[in-house]
C-alpha cells in the first residue's frame, strides 16, 4: 500500500501542523495590529504602516523563539507533541516547537502584505518560506550567504514543482540539519540555554526579513526592509 499525501509527510511537518495556531486566529490578530498603527500614525503611508506592522510581528515572535530556546523542556506540556515525536527519528520537540512559530511569523507577515492565510495554497507557501529560511541560515553558519533577490528566486524555483512536495523536501532536510546533535556541535559545550535562545531569535529574526522579502518582492517587485536604527 503507497502512503498517502499525509503519511509521506515528513514527522517533524506532521508535528508542526498539530501545534499551528489557527490561521483564521493569526489572520485576525494580525488585521487588528495593522488597524492598531492606522490608528495612531493616521498620516502614515500603507507602505510604513506595514513595514511598523512586520517589524512588530518579527520581535513578537523572536521573542517566543527566544523562550523556547531558553526553556526548551516547557515542551513537554504541549498538547500532542511529545507523542508525535516519539518516533521522529531526531527531530525534537524544541526545534517543532520554535518552527511552529517561524511559520506562524510569516503566515503573519503574509497577511500584513495582504494576503488571505485562509487559502491553504498560501499557508503551505508559508511553510516553505520559514524551512528555506531555516536551511539558508544553517548554510549562512557554513561559510556562505543567501541575498534576499537570490533567496526569493530559490523559493521559486522550490514552488515550479509544487508547493507541498517542495515543503515536504524542505522539512526532511530541516529535520536533518537541526537535530540535537547538529545544535551541540554548533554550540560550545556548557554554555546552555542563553545561547539557545540567542541562535533561536537569530534564525527567526533571519527567517522574517526573508519572508518580508519574499512577499514584498512577490507584491511590488522589491525588497522593503522592516529594520530601524
Amino acid at each position: 500500500m503507497t502512503d498517502s499525501p499525509d503519511n509521506a509527510k515528513p514527522i517533524l511537518l506532521k508535528a508542526i501542523e498539530v501545534i499551528l495556531a489557527n490561521p483564521e486566529d493569526i489572520k485576525r490578530e494580525t488585521l487588528d495590529l495593522i488597524q492598531k498603527h492606522r490608528s495612531r500614525s493616521k498620516h502614515a503611508s500603507e507602505k510604513e504602516i506595514r513595514r511598523r506592522v512586520v517589524k512588530k510581528i518579527v520581535e513578537r515572535y523572536s521573542y517566543f523563539t527566544g523562550f523556547v530556546g531558553g526553556a526548551s523542556g516547557m515542551v513537554s506540556i504541549v498538547p500532542g507533541l511529545g507523542q508525535v515525536l516519539s518516533v521522529s527519528g531526531g527531530a525534537t520537540a524544541d526545534i517543532a516547537l520554535t518552527m511552529k512559530f517561524q511559520v506562524e511569523m510569516v503566515m503573519s507577515i503574509a497577511v500584513a502584505h495582504g494576503h488571505d492565510i485562509s487559502n491553504k495554497e498560501m499557508q503551505q507557501t508559508c511553510f516553505l518560506v520559514a524551512g528555506v529560511g531555516a536551511i539558508n541560515e544553517a548554510a549562512k553558519k557554513g561559510g556562505s550567504y543567501v541575498g534576499s533577490k537570490a533567496f526569493v528566486a530559490m523559493v521559486r524555483q522550490y514552488m515550479k514543482g509544487g508547493v507541498l512536495v517542495a515543503t515536504k523536501e524542505v522539512f526532511k532536510r530541516i529535520g536533518v540539519t537541526f537535530t540535537r546533535k547538529a545544535l551541540e556541535k554548533a554550540i560550545p559545550f556548557g554554555v546552555g540555554m542563553i545561547v539557545g535562545a540567542g541562535f533561536n531569535t537569530t534564525l527567526t529574526r533571519y527567517i522574517g526579513g526573508r519572508a518580508n522579502d519574499f512577499f514584498s518582492i512577490y507584491d511590488d517587485g522589491e525588497t522593503e526592509s522592516f529594520a530601524t536604527d
